[in-house]
């Protein structure tokens, strides 16, 4: 068999076993409590930043996607035998009448614990004419009636640029007074508030900010003994400069600070984790759809572990990487692109016991991975799917493969 029909084998092969796993999986909203009441053990890789910036849409696409108001995508790959990163966004809109709107919202990101599937967020929009104001019902209904979301929002401007939006959401809004299912009930309920807001100048200069705080929340269990509790914060922010029509400079920024607890008839276990990324980036477009992309990023995710009543398993984790990365985007056939990336990082894994009988652990790694891409996309690129594979530049004789990715985007 030739080394041609071997690589379309495992690019196919792959690509298409983690196409599946990824549909499998995706659906839940990163931020908002997701109503699992278990706390997961959470177990990064040196490596993995590079992976999800490697799984992820390209600057450039991230920037289109940020005026497309009916489209969906998603992004995933295997982070390793048994993980995988994870994130989906679908958006629709439908006018019924010159005021009137109906929109629905779905989203998905995954990268370090397992989440329940969320249900899609839909929106009835009224703009009275004339009027730079619009007023916005919000809900996520359900069967169980005590699981439905309830939600008002006002936005000032028109979406999807040069507006400012609140919105405020009541999930599982009927919850205390429907629950007939067994005896878990709120102690205190749950509430989110967001604040997103995107301004540009000419199409040179673009920017978006979003802040999300789902307060703090308390439900007790069917058992009327065991808690759980959880807050968050989620916070993202992004700016592009477009010098010419070759020529962009950006940055970009995430982040969430999520606090969980399980308290299980007495036996006590919380969590405090804390992510954020930034990452900037030049883009060169050099004419006929190619594209160079340099960027620079850095990671870092933190995780306060405590357990009282096991002092052995109480630890601080931190994961930090910064990486140096590089995209070439390449049409070498009709509706076909080669799509590249090299990826070069710094890795530092500390963990701290807070028994001082067990030994700190540090340990620094350099990691590098070449990305191999291919691109099909619609003639007026509306839409477009790429299959990709990884393989270990810091251990090509040991560990040549890294994995297999996904990314499908589409506007309507």
């Amino acid at each position: 068999m030739s080394p041609t029909v071997i690589w379309r084998a495992m690019r196919f092969r792959v690509a298409g076993s983690t196409l599946w796993m990824i549909l499998m999986h995706a659906g839940a909203v990163a931020a908002a409590w997701d109503g699992s009441t278990s706390l997961h053990d959470i177990n990064l890789k040196p490596e993995n930043f590079l992976d999800i910036n490697s799984f992820q849409f390209r600057p450039s696409e991230e920037i289109r996607w940020y005026g497309v108001e009916n489209g969906w995508r998603i992004a995933g790959g295997s982070l390793e035998s048994n993980r995988a990163y994870l994130k989906t966004d679908l958006r629709l809109k439908q006018l019924i009448t010159p005021s009137l709107s109906a929109r629905l919202y779905w989203a998905d990101n995954e990268f370090y614990e397992p989440r329940q599937v969320a249900r899609p967020l839909l929106e009835l929009e009224l703009r009275p004419s004339a009027w730079p104001l619009s007023f916005s019902l919000l809900g996520a209904p359900a069967y169980a009636k005590p699981e439905a979301d309830l939600g008002l929002a006002i936005t000032l401007g028109m979406r999807p640029w040069d507006y400012v939006r609140v919105a405020w959401l009541s999930p599982d809004h009927y919850y205390n007074s429907k629950n007939d299912f067994d005896r878990s009930y709120y102690l205190r309920n749950p509430s989110q508030l967001t604040v997103d807001a995107a301004h540009k100048w000419d199409e040179r200069y673009k920017l978006r900010l979003l802040w999300q705080d789902n307060s703090p929340l308390e439900f007790v269990l069917d058992d009327q003994i065991s808690v759980f509790a959880y807050e968050n914060r989620n916070y993202q922010g992004s700016f592009d400069y477009q010098r010419d029509t070759s020529q962009t400079f950006g940055i970009a920024m995430h982040g969430f600070d999520t606090k969980q607890s399980s308290d299980a008839a007495g036996t006590f276990r919380s969590q405090d984790i804390r992510y954020y990324s930034v990452n900037s980036y030049w883009i060169r477009s050099m004419g006929l759809d190619k594209e160079w992309t340099i960027g620079i990023r850095h990671d870092a995710f933190r995780n306060a572990e405590r357990t009282p009543l096991v002092s052995a398993t109480e630890y601080d984790y931190v994961l930090e990487t910064t990486q140096l990365y590089s995209t070439y985007y390449v049409p070498f056939a009709s509706q076909q692109a080669w799509d590249l990336g090299l990826y070069l990082g710094h890795s530092s894994e500390r963990r701290s016991y807070l028994d001082a009988s067990i030994d700190r652990s540090r340990e620094n790694y350099f990691e590098a991975k070449l990305r191999t891409g291919w691109e099909v996309f619609s003639s007026g690129r509306g839409s477009a799917l790429t299959l990709a594979l990884s393989w270990n530049l810091d251990n090509l004789v040991d560990d040549t493969f890294d994995g297999g990715s996904v990314r499908f985007r589409a506007a309507f």
